[in-house]
């Protein structure tokens, strides 16, 4: 599915900013959200609902406690 609206991209997880109409959940710009979704984006471009919250603070929290760490 083709994504217009806010996104982040936070390691294998990107956060979309929603909004909700009559007819479900829409794309919408940060400043329209009223959800943000968290999705997990697989090897093969496919995207799954993982968690939903209110603001995005608590999505991008939720993203980086999902993160492994990494040695550099």
């Amino acid at each position: 599915m083709s994504f217009k609206g806010f996104s982040v991209i936070v390691g294998r997880l990107q956060i979309r900013a929603m909004r909700q109409l009559a007819s479900g959940a829409v794309p919408a710009c940060q400043s329209d959200a009223e959800t943000y979704h968290v999705y997990r984006r697989n090897a093969d471009g496919s995207t799954q609902l993982q968690h939903m919250e209110a603001d995005f603070d608590a999505a991008f929290t939720y993203c980086a406690g999902k993160q492994r760490p990494t040695l550099h």
